[in-house]
């Protein structure tokens, strides 16, 4: 027979084990990274701003076979892909029909977009930097093809 304190010993240390192992899955659960990407949680932008940009448009292009397709994104539902070429020109697919559109009219076309990432199915998601500490988000419905958020942020 064991003497008493070893056998309580065990005890404890199952009981901490228990609450270790609880309480770091605890935190994993709190750290996963959301749908949405960290690069779209500006802490600048707390509204929707008002979008006139009159130059904007979605138009229907064709592209050669051999370019290259970068920062390549796709909707959930897996029907559009979204990237750009050179950085600078950015385009959305519609992979049922492989109509191509491109996004023109946004300030600053020599300026390369990023973080590209999709909000929901109709909803592109990207940013375009004007300067190391100063950029612009937009938000883009591929169904409506309509600009729906401009907004200017900065370095947190």
């Amino acid at each position: 027979m064991r003497p008493w304190y070893v056998t309580r010993n065990k005890a404890v240390v199952r009981l901490v084990s228990f609450h270790l192992i609880a309480f770091s899955l605890h935190v994993a659960a709190q750290t996963q990274v959301p749908k949405t990407s960290r690069s779209h949680r500006h802490p600048g932008i707390t509204q929707t701003v008002e979008v006139n940009i009159p130059e904007f448009s979605m138009v229907e292009t064709s592209l050669d076979a051999d370019l290259k397709r970068e920062n390549l994104v796709t909707s959930r539902d897996k029907k559009h892909d979204a990237f750009t070429i050179s950085d600078t020109r950015l385009f959305v697919m519609e992979n049922e029909t492989k109509k191509i559109l491109e996004i023109k009219g946004l300030p600053l076309e020599w300026r390369p977009f990023s973080d590209l990432s999709w909000k929901n199915n109709q909803t592109l998601m990207f940013d375009r930097w004007s300067q190391p500490h100063y950029g612009v988000h937009y938000s883009v419905n591929i169904k409506t093809r309509k600009l729906i958020v401009a907004a200017p942020f900065g370095d947190p």
